[in-house]
């Protein structure tokens, strides 16, 4: 309510809060909160309509929550549990856990307030009606002690005190029965609300007759499944209970008032307003005292800061909706990337296209409220606190992305007519995004808000999340939207305009452009590192990388914030022809070559956001539903399109856009263009009648109309390009730093591969800082990872590899082949400089296409090879023959130099052709880095020119696991280089050498080599190496904590492809004896001989 007028500091007048009626002309009649001069009133219905919301908000909260979180502890009983039992009792859902307990009690408590509003209300009704009566007092004391008796079983839950609780609930539905028979004998007769409140009451006494029933049955005689029934039959009295308290809103709704209309006010008490009043106030003589000095600065400040709060809370808001969308992908792809197949939960992607709901006209006016329309905001942000398998957070996420959807397009509509409230809806949309991007780029690419991102005090389970301090900033910007006051809207009467004439061509480019270019900005720009996934073509390059250069990406998209306002871009035709070139050329070349103009594309794609929005809107002149939903349609479909790119075997009609990348990106740049007619076509033809609607959406707002708006984003582009360049200064010097292998005095290279599943866990949960835990544990220093392309849609647009190397001091990363080369991805990440690498698209007439990265590593001094592999599925064996012959003469053509093979092959070990083994083996001259290992099937380490010293594989975790595929890991010394060695010859030389290399004389590499190939190797490849690398001193051993067992053994599996343990591979009897003396010599400071 608003504050009464100030009065003179020497005449202090008392405030009267009184109970009033209505007069039959005000705007209270048609049931409107209104404020005039001295004093604020507001109608009665909106005080019913606040109770239903809240207590029937009460239970619904607390019923959803508990199916979503504890289902199967809900439903169980002191006999029986799931499946014998399947629905909740009411007294189970709300007081049993955390946190529907604690939400219900607290959305309960503030049903308190309108609940004895109500009480009051009624009672001066009822009295005013029955002067002479005493049965008003008698219905106001029995509803506020069946009020108290409420809290009392609501506060006093069965697990607290089962016998108080029961209690109190007897007496509440005791009190019912005559508070429901007076409430329906006072309701004028011939009414609608007399009806209902007949129906309800009656069903209400007519249901506890079956409930009492099958309580019998469940207590008495423990008949399985009679609770689920009797919880049934007690959820639907709550729900009679809640709707017979809901007749209060037609009681005091105009026109035809059950009771008299009613209004409550806060006023002077020498008002006129006092004529109009029942007689039943209390007097406060402060309320109208001066504010005093403390109070004048508030309201000072309060108005001097209230453009910038206001712009503030807006853009947060908006940050928080790109949250959610880009989350939205990567948790429907989750679904089914672990079920590798169609889960049903890609229906979740629909909920983009609630804004057809729009064409109601009351959703329409309840969603263009901010209380409503960013209410889904909060919801999608809670959702990280549903800790299960993923499929409830999923599905809670996509409702409160739709309702959020639904708001952010009814406040768009809401304003349509007024130029400068559509540019400041619109700015803050954007400047939204610039922020969710650059929370990426000083967050290794990953949003710490999203629903599967989380914090926690268990390091197994943090995974950098900041969801708490996200949700609360979110409620306080919540709070300032809803709360503050609606300023007038300059805008023609409804009566003094025209609807705009539009074509159905123009309504028709307005919708598919405003589609294409929603979903151009969301591919391609929300992360800055993206574009420079498309241009990275390998080493060496001066190009771009992720981090730093993502920075010019927001700078970019801070340029094209700053040039939206002005509308030139837009209405360019040159400017579309350079967009088209700078596509084609992120599509086509590499390096600066394709990321600079990439950054031209940011730019002309932020500033026709504005004017395409404008032009939807004036395209759709009654009502936003149809269109908006039109084109999120299209939205849609492109996001499926992009995604049939690399469609998986088990897609349908996959084939139709697989490794088509080219074909999307052209389809949307003639959206955009489609979209761009109708614009053009407004501002030529200016002799086409149109409305104001349509006016102000041709033109942009006059230079001095939103000053103060375009000073906030002037000063948000700064901020935020400063911020980026605070995270550079910040994380480059350690970024940046020398990297220390793990065992590098004794020239020992680490080396794994593992198929990440796009880094998120079994339970959904984004995985990458597991990874880089367990990365760290095994002192990895070389490492391929498959399965990474995320800077899709459907993968949030994130590097996944920028946390593992940040973290971990792995400079060297390799991401290859790019999104536009249509694979799911692999990386290389390494301690040790990557001199050259190329990138592979393997032949795949088939399946999808398999990656391929072929990179030359300077290691301690040595050029070694290493190349990181996925071959095809299971279902093509000729895709998995052609790649394999492909790789085997790749590695063919580089021998005898060192070389490491970490791949995916999919084969049986020592499979004759065409399977891929022997291929790699034979053609490829390579060595099984364990030939009698024979539990393998997916992931393979080969190698030559090196000294294998050990082998691993690691469990992936459990609990949950952070990818269905174990890590392998093989350990080598490197041969000294050759005498024209690198950079890094003369460092490694001049590092003192370790007691592994005491035990281990260096051989000559081309020795070596030749010594490894000299003759066709047997089965057990083991036998072909030298004596000395089968008894190694502890130095160059795995870390002690990844033994299963205490015996010195050389190679481990702790658990393999189920989970389940797996045989270790022990040493033999006499080299563990050997092993023994030599570490009692080591012990006693002999010499080994």
């Amino acid at each position: 309510m608003d504050q009464g007028t100030v009065q003179p500091a020497h005449r202090p007048q008392p405030a009267l809060f009184a109970v009033g009626r209505a007069l039959s002309s005000s705007p209270l009649a048609r049931g409107q909160i209104r404020s005039l001069g001295s004093h604020a009133q507001a109608h009665a219905a909106w005080i019913a309509k606040l109770h239903t919301a809240l207590s029937a908000g009460a239970f619904a909260a607390a019923l959803a929550l508990g199916l979503a979180l504890h289902y199967q502890r809900i439903v169980k009983n002191q006999y029986y549990g799931y499946p014998k039992e399947w629905f909740p009792s009411v007294s189970a859902t709300i007081g049993d856990w955390f946190p529907e307990r604690n939400v219900f009690q607290i959305l309960i408590a503030l049903t308190s307030g309108p609940r004895f509003l109500l009480i009051l209300l009624a009672l001066v009704s009822h009295r005013q009606r029955y002067p002479a009566s005493a049965l008003p007092g008698v219905l106001a004391f029995i509803a506020a002690v069946r009020t108290v008796s409420c809290g009392g079983w609501v506060f006093i839950t069965s697990s607290d005190h089962g016998d108080a609780h029961d209690v109190f609930m007897v007496l509440y539905i005791v009190l019912n029965l005559p508070y429901m028979i007076l409430h329906t004998i006072f309701t004028p007769a011939k009414t609608t609300s007399k009806t209902l409140r007949r129906v309800l009451g009656t069903s209400f006494f007519t249901t506890l007759f079956p409930l009492v029933y099958f309580y019998v049955q469940h207590k008495q005689k423990r008949i399985a499944g009679a609770y689920s029934i009797y919880a049934l039959f007690e959820w639907l009295l709550i729900i009679l209970d809640v709707s017979f308290d809901s007749v209060f809103i037609l009681d005091y709704s105009p026109p035809s008032n059950a009771l008299p209309p009613l209004e409550l006010a806060v006023a002077p008490a020498s008002s006129p307003f006092r004529a109009n009043a029942a007689g039943v106030g209390f007097l406060d003589e402060r309320a109208q005292r001066p504010p005093g000095w403390l109070g004048t600065a508030m309201v000072k400040l309060d108005r001097a800061t209230a453009s910038a709060r206001h712009f503030a809370a807006d853009c947060y808001l908006s940050f928080c909706y790109w949250t959610l969308l880009v989350a939205l992908g990567p948790m429907i792809f989750y679904s089914s990337v672990w079920a590798m197949g169609l889960s049903g939960d890609e229906i979740a992607l629909l909920c983009t296209l609630a804004p057809f709901l729009l064409a109601l006209p009351p959703l329409r006016r309840a969603f263009a409220h901010p209380t409503l329309a960013h209410f889904g905001l909060l919801v999608g942000l809670a959702t990280r606190w549903i800790d299960d398998g993923g499929k409830w957070r999923l599905r809670w996420t996509a409702v409160g992305l739709g309702c959020a959807t639904m708001g952010r397009v009814a406040m768009w509509w809401d304003v349509r007519r007024d130029a400068q409230k559509l540019e400041a809806r619109t700015m803050t949309f954007l400047v939204g995004l610039v922020l969710s991007v650059l929370v990426k780029f000083a967050n290794h690419s990953i949003n710490p808000l999203w629903p599967f991102v989380r914090a926690s005090s268990n390091p197994k389970l943090d995974n950098g999340g900041w969801n708490g301090v996200g949700l609360t900033l979110a409620v306080i910007a919540f709070l300032d939207a809803t709360l503050r006051r609606k300023t007038a809207t300059v805008a023609a009467p409804e009566t003094a305009v025209d609807e705009p004439r539009t074509t159905f061509l123009g309504k028709l480019g307005a919708t598919v452009g405003f589609g294409s270019l929603f979903f151009l900005v969301h591919w391609l720009f929300t992360d800055s590192g993206t574009t420079i996934a498309w241009s990275f073509e390998g080493y060496p390059t001066t190009g771009p990388f992720a981090f730093p250069h993502g920075l010019i990406t927001i700078a970019a998209l801070c340029v094209g914030l700053l040039v939206a306002p002005s509308q030139r871009l837009a209405h360019s035709f040159p400017a579309y022809l350079a967009a088209c070139a700078s596509a084609a050329l992120l599509y086509l070349a590499t390096s600066w070559l394709a990321f600079l103009p990439a950054c031209y594309l940011g730019i002309y794609a932020l500033s026709l956001f504005p004017p395409f929005l404008s032009s939807l809107l004036a395209h759709t002149p009654r009502g936003p539903g149809l269109a908006f939903g039109t084109a999120l349609l299209v939205y849609c479909l492109f996001e499926l399109a992009s995604t049939w790119t690399v469609a998986y075997a088990f897609v349908p009609a996959g084939f139709l856009l697989r490794e088509r990348t080219d074909l999307v990106l052209a389809l949307v740049l003639a959206g955009v263009a489609a979209g761009l007619g109708p614009l053009w076509s407004r501002r030529t033809s200016a002799s086409t009648p149109y409305s104001a609607a349509a006016a102000a959406a041709a033109e942009p707002p006059s230079a001095g109309a939103n000053r103060a708006l375009r000073r906030h984003v002037l000063s948000t582009t700064a901020l935020v390009s400063l911020l980026g360049t605070l995270v550079v200064l910040y994380r480059g010097p350690a970024h940046w730093a020398p990297p220390a292998p793990a065992k590098a005095q004794d020239r020992v290279v680490t080396a794994a591969i593992w198929t990440v599943h796009f880094g998120e866990d079994g339970r959904m949960w984004e995985s990458q800082r597991r990874m880089a835990g367990l990365v760290q544990e095994a002192e990895i220093d070389v490492i391929g990872l498959l399965e990474t392309d995320n800077h899709r849609v459907v993968g949030g647009n994130r590097d996944i590899t920028q946390y593992i190397s940040h973290s971990l001091n792995m400079p060297y990363v390799d991401l290859g082949p790019g999104p536009q080369k249509n694979t799911w991805g692999a990386a290389l990440i390494s301690k040790f400089p990557i001199l050259r690498s190329s990138h592979h698209l393997l032949p795949s007439p088939h399946g999808e296409l398999a990656p391929a990265i072929y990179a030359t590593l300077d290691v301690y001094g040595t050029e070694v090879d290493v190349v990181v592999a996925h071959n095809g599925q299971e279902e093509d064996p000729l895709d998995r023959e052609l790649q394999s012959r492909e790789l085997a003469r790749m590695l063919a053509q580089s021998w005898p130099r060192p070389a490491i093979f970490l791949g995916y092959l999919v084969t049986k070990p020592h499979a004759p052709k065409p399977a891929p083994y022997r291929f790699l083996v034979e053609d490829g001259k390579m060595l099984d880095i364990s030939p009698s290992d024979h539990d393998r099937w997916c992931q393979y380490i080969f190698y030559r020119g090196v000294h294998r010293v050990g082998y691993a594989r690691l469990n992936r975790g459990s609990q949950p696991a952070v990818t269905d595929s174990e890590v392998q890991v093989g350990r080598f010394i490197i041969p000294l280089p050759n005498a024209t060695a690198s950079r890094f010859t003369t460092a490694a030389l001049a590092v003192p050498p370790g007691d592994a290399l005491n035990a281990l004389p260096p051989i000559p590499l081309d020795a070596y080599v030749a010594h490894l190939h000299a003759s066709t190797a047997p089965l057990d490849q083991d036998w072909t190496i030298p004596a000395p690398e089968r008894y190694l001193p502890r130095e160059v051993h795995f870390p002690a904590h990844l033994y299963g067992k205490d015996e010195q053994h050389r190679f481990i599996v702790l658990k393999d492809e189920r989970g389940g343990f797996a045989p270790n591979y022990f040493m033999r009897a006499q080299e563990r004896e050997w092993a023994v003396r030599t570490e009692l010599r080591a012990i006693r400071g002999e010499k080994t001989p």
